[in-house]
C-alpha cells in the first residue's frame, strides 16, 4: 500500500483525501470549517434550479471514466453530480483488464481509490496468446508476456483483472454520498447564451443567459415522475459510453441501428428479422447500438468458478490467456473474487453459497465472422457456445461446463469512429463517448482514466487551480469564464493519443481474426503473415529486456494454468507499486 496519499492533478487537490473518513468531509485540505467553494463565473447569477439544484459540473454516465472524472473535480472542491440512466446497481458486467498507465492516471486522481481498485481485483502476472488447432494435442504458443517482470523492471503499477461491478463500486466509494443520481436519462441540453449573446454547444440556446447549461431528464422506466431540470454553472462531461446521448445532442453525431431489447441473463430473447441486429446488453449495462452497415463480431461472456469444478484443481490464476481456435477468440481472465460477494444491488455482501477460498474467471468467446444468431432459450445459447469448446484444453472445457445457462451474455463487438470534435462550448466528451475502440488490447478503461486525469489538469491548471479570494475564503475558486478554451485544450491533448490507441486496437482485432482462421503448420506453407507478426513482437520484447521464458509454466496443453494454492492473493501489490 502507499505510505502516503499522492496527487498530481492541481495543487488544490493534493491532500484532499489524506485524512478523510470513509463517508466524511471530502473538501480539500485547507478549507475545513469554511464555506464550500464553488465555481466563480465572473458575474454569473445564481439560476433557480428547483429541486434539481445548481451544480458546478455535471457528468453524464456512471461508468469508470465518468466516476474518475467526478473524483478528480470533486477533490478540488467543485460541486459535481453524476447522472446515470440506470435505476439500480447490479452485480453484472464483463471482466476488465486495466494497464499500468490506467492505474497511474487513477492514482494521480486519488491514490486511495487506486488502492481499492487494485485490492478488488487480481494482479495479472502473465499474458499469453496461443493458437489451438482443433484436435491437436497441444496449443501453439504465439506470445507470452511476463507482465510481472515488466512491472518490476519499470517500477510501475501492476496490470489487474477486475469485474465491472467491483470496479465501479470501488470508484463510487471515493465520492461524496449522493453524488451519483440513478434514474436520470438525459433528455435535452439547453446552453444559455453569454452576456454577449453567443451560445455554445448543445442542442439549443437560450438568449440572455449566463452561459450555463440546463439539463432535462426523461421519466424513468419504472413510471416515476421525470427528475427536475438541473442547471450547470461550469461544464457538462459526456461519459455516457459508445451510444452517447451527449454526443448526439451537443455534436449532432448519432449512431444508427438502435438495439433496445436485452438478451442479458435477466431477460428473454427478443424477436427480430434476419436483416436486423440482434438484441443485447453492453458490458456497461446500457442497451447498445451498432454502427450502420457494420455487424461486428458476436461475443459471449460469463463468469466461471476459478478453478472450475472438474478441472482437478487447475485454474487460470493471475493471468490473462487468449486462445485463437477455429474462428473464435477465447479469453480467460482472472478477476479475483469476481462478483462472488456482491449482492443483487451490487453492494459488498457475503452471498450465500459463495466460496470464500476460491475466485472467478471471466471467459469471453468472440466469433469473428459469425452472423448474429438468435436463440429461443438461454439453454440453446449455452449449447451453441459449448460447441466452440470441443477439442480445446481441459481447462476451457471445464470452464464452460461449469457455466449456468442464464449466466451467458451475448453481445456484439465493434468500434465507433472517434468523434471529430470532443469539446464544444461548455460540453465535452470522455471515454467511449469520444473514442470507442475494439477491446483487443484492453485499452478502453485505461484510456478513460487518462481522459479524466487530463480533463482535471486542463480545468484546474497544471500547477493547481487558479485561485482568488472571495468572502474570506482563499483558494478553491475556479474561474470558468474560459471553460470553452480549457475544454478545447483537453481535446487537443487527448485526441492524437486515443486515435493511435484506437488504430492499434483495430489492427490487433484484425490480426486476431486472421489468426483464428490460420491453418495448422503443415497446411500453412511458407507464407505466414500472422506468425511473422508475433515473432516480431517477441523480438521487440527481447530488446526491451524480457529475455526469460514464460513466468508460469512451460506451455503445453494447459499453457500457464496452475493448481489452486499457487495463486497470489487478491489485491497483491508486491514490488509493483512505488
Amino acid at each position: 500500500m502507499h505510505a502516503r496519499h499522492r496527487c498530481y492533478i492541481g495543487a488544490s487537490t493534493c491532500g484532499a483525501r489524506a485524512a478523510r473518513s470513509s463517508r466524511g468531509d471530502r473538501r480539500p485540505a485547507g478549507v475545513e470549517g469554511k464555506r464550500r467553494s464553488t465555481i466563480s463565473n465572473a458575474g454569473t447569477r445564481s439560476k433557480p434550479g428547483g429541486a434539481g439544484g445548481d451544480i458546478d459540473v455535471a457528468v453524464i454516465g456512471a461508468g469508470p471514466g465518468g466516476l474518475a472524472a467526478a473524483l478528480a473535480l470533486q477533490a478540488a472542491g467543485l460541486s459535481v453530480r453524476v447522472f446515470e440512466q440506470r435505476e439500480e446497481y447490479r452485480p453484472a458486467g464483463a471482466g476488465i483488464f486495466i494497464w499500468p498507465h490506467g492505474l497511474k492516471a487513477l492514482d494521480a486522481i486519488d491514490s486511495d481509490t487506486a488502492n481499492r481498485v487494485i485490492s478488488a481485483g487480481a494482479v495479472i502476472r502473465s499474458l499469453a496468446i496461443e493458437q489451438l488447432v482443433p484436435g491437436a494435442a497441444v496449443a501453439e504458443e504465439l506470445l507470452t508476456i511476463d507482465l510481472a517482470g515488466s512491472a518490476e523492471r519499470s517500477g510501475s503499477f501492476p496490470q489487474i483483472g477486475i469485474t465491472w461491478a467491483r470496479l465501479t463500486n470501488a470508484l463510487r466509494e471515493g465520492l461524496e454520498p449522493g453524488t451519483v443520481r440513478l434514474g436520470h436519462k438525459l433528455a435535452g441540453l439547453v446552453v444559455e447564451a453569454t452576456s454577449s449573446g453567443s451560445g455554445s454547444g448543445g442542442v439549443s440556446n437560450s438568449a440572455g443567459g449566463t452561459g450555463g447549461v440546463t439539463l432535462t431528464f426523461e421519466a424513468p422506466r419504472s413510471g416515476a415522475v421525470a427528475p427536475p431540470p438541473v442547471f450547470v454553472r461550469g461544464c457538462v462531461v459526456g461519459a455516457d459510453g459508445r451510444n452517447s446521448r451527449v454526443r448526439e445532442l451537443a455534436f449532432d453525431d448519432k449512431v444508427e441501428n438502435t438495439l433496445s431489447t436485452s438478451s442479458s441473463p435477466s431477460s428473454s430473447p427478443a424477436a427480430h428479422t434476419p436483416a436486423t441486429f440482434p438484441a443485447f446488453t453492453a458490458s456497461d449495462g446500457q442497451s447498445a447500438k451498432a454502427p450502420s452497415g457494420d455487424a461486428g463480431a458476436t461475443v459471449y461472456y460469463a463468469l466461471s468458478p476459478n478453478p472450475p469444478p472438474g478441472a482437478g484443481g487447475t485454474g487460470s490464476f493471475n493471468e490473462m490467456r487468449f486462445s485463437l481456435c477455429n474462428g473464435s477468440g477465447i479469453t480467460l481472465l482472472d478477476v479475483g473474487r469476481g462478483n462472488l460477494d456482491l449482492d443483487n444491488g451490487g453492494d459488498e455482501a457475503q452471498v450465500p453459497g459463495s466460496n470464500s477460498s476460491g475466485g472467478q474467471l471471466m471467459f469471453g468467446t468472440t466469433r469473428f465472422t459469425e452472423a448474429a444468431p438468435t436463440f429461443e432459450t438461454p439453454e440453446a445459447r449455452l449449447g451453441h457456445l459449448r460447441s466452440f469448446f470441443v477439442d480445446t484444453t481441459p481447462l476451457l472445457q471445464a470452464s464452460i461446463a461449469a457455466t449456468e445457462p442464464r449466466a451467458v451474455v451475448q453481445t456484439q463487438l465493434f468500434e465507433r469512429a472517434s468523434a471529430q470534435r470532443w469539446s464544444k462550448g461548455r460540453v465535452t466528451l470522455l471515454g467511449d463517448a469520444a473514442h470507442c475502440m475494439y477491446p483487443s488490447l484492453g485499452l478502453g478503461i485505461s484510456c478513460a482514466f487518462q481522459d479524466a486525469a487530463e480533463l482535471a489538469r486542463c480545468l484546474l491548471g497544471d500547477e493547481g487551480s487558479r485561485t482568488t479570494q472571495t468572502d474570506g475564503v482563499e483558494g478553491g475558486i475556479v474561474d470558468f469564464t474560459d471553460v470553452s478554451a480549457r475544454l478545447e485544450m483537453y481535446a487537443r491533448r487527448r485526441m492524437p493519443v486515443t486515435w493511435a490507441m484506437q488504430a492499434g486496437s483495430r489492427l490487433m482485432h484484425l490480426i486476431f481474426a486472421a489468426t483464428a482462421e490460420r491453418p495448422d503448420k503443415q497446411a500453412r506453407g511458407d507464407v505466414d503473415p500472422t506468425g511473422a507478426f508475433f515473432k516480431a513482437w517477441k523480438g521487440l520484447l527481447w530488446l526491451l529486456g524480457e529475455r526469460k521464458g514464460a513466468t508460469h509454466g512451460e506451455g503445453g496443453e494447459e499453457g500457464s494454468a496452475r493448481k489452486v494454492g499457487d495463486r497470489k492473493g487478491d489485491g497483491e501489490r508486491g514490488p509493483f507499486v512505488r
